[in-house]
């Protein structure tokens, strides 16, 4: 293992940002199991702050000592989030690096050459807004790869083995969502659950017959989703699938959905009810409010 105070590119790896918060262990625990699985490397990225973005360096009589004390913790945080990758499975390369600049900028640069990205889903953390002063809306969006946003879940005894569940509403970010789900659900040996969310347009040819009434609607949304599911069965046999199409409140039929899940993934962008005009706002919602971790993929 290695620290450097420039990093390099890593194509391929898990990269995981670091920041001090109590997600830490948990999203590098969690990225440590996944690259077991995968075969894969671990990068772990901490971001200093921009010093003089925050303190007028003409009063700031101590500048250089205080980014050398930044240097000093980003380098504990990093140290031990490397220990907890080694404790687990000492045959897992990682990488750890220490860099400065744009958050968004930065999250773009690291992101471009990964596999996955995962960052912390606190609100609130030791140098968070310190270090990013960005929301983390703004760094999934800024991201070129998959996201995975750590949110721990609020219930103790809830089931690690649940299953992966992907919202689909026919946009193409969508699809890509369901195709990483289908790949993760193979990955973790879990169960997958495809849910229909929002309007489906008339271009998706889903037929809902002469009168529609919340039954032939539901039944009518099923069939139009299995139909998207179908192609991937013949790919990924080992992975049980369900179907469902849910109620008119997206965001809450998901976020309920979060708490038996393992991961909840979605589509950065959708239509209709799913648009916005930065990230989709049901990606928005379960990133704050979710139980489980959230993956995002553009």
């Amino acid at each position: 293992m290695k620290t450097e105070d420039v990093p390099s590119a890593y194509e391929g790896s898990i990269v995981v940002c670091v920041d001090g918060s109590d997600d830490d262990r948990n999203a590098v625990e969690w990225a440590a199991r996944l690259a077991q699985h995968v075969h894969s490397s671990i990068r772990l990225v901490h971001a200093l702050p921009d010093v003089g973005r925050w303190f007028d360096p003409a009063v700031l009589i101590a500048g250089a000592q205080l980014e050398l004390e930044l240097r000093r913790v980003g380098r504990k945080f990093l140290d031990d989030a490397a220990l907890i990758v080694r404790d687990l499975d000492a045959e897992i390369e990682v990488e750890c690096s220490i860099t400065g600049g744009a958050a968004t900028d930065l999250i773009e640069s690291i992101s471009t050459n990964s596999r996955l990205l995962i960052l912390g889903g606190s609100r609130t953390g030791p140098l968070r807004d310190l270090i990013f002063g960005h929301s983390i809306i703004e760094l999934v969006n800024a991201a070129v790869c998959p996201v995975l946003v750590w949110r721990k879940s609020r219930d103790e005894s809830a089931d690690p083995t649940g299953p992966i569940v992907v919202g689909v509403d026919g946009s193409q970010p969508s699809r890509r969502a369901l195709a990483a789900a289908f790949d993760l659900a193979r990955t973790l040996g879990a169960d997958l659950v495809a849910v229909h969310v929002g309007a489906v347009e008339d271009a998706d040819e889903l037929d809902y017959g002469t009168s529609v009434d919340r039954q032939h609607q539901r039944d009518a949304e099923r069939k139009w989703l299995q139909g998207i599911v179908d192609p991937y069965k013949s790919e990924y046999p080992t992975v049980a699938v369900e179907v469902r199409s849910v109620g008119a409140s997206v965001a809450r039929e998901l976020g309920t959905m979060s708490a038996s899940a393992q991961v909840i993934a979605v589509g950065s962008r959708g239509r209709g009810r799913l648009s916005s005009a930065i990230l989709g706002s049901v990606s928005q919602s379960l990133i704050h409010r979710a139980q489980c971790p959230v993956l995002v993929v553009p």
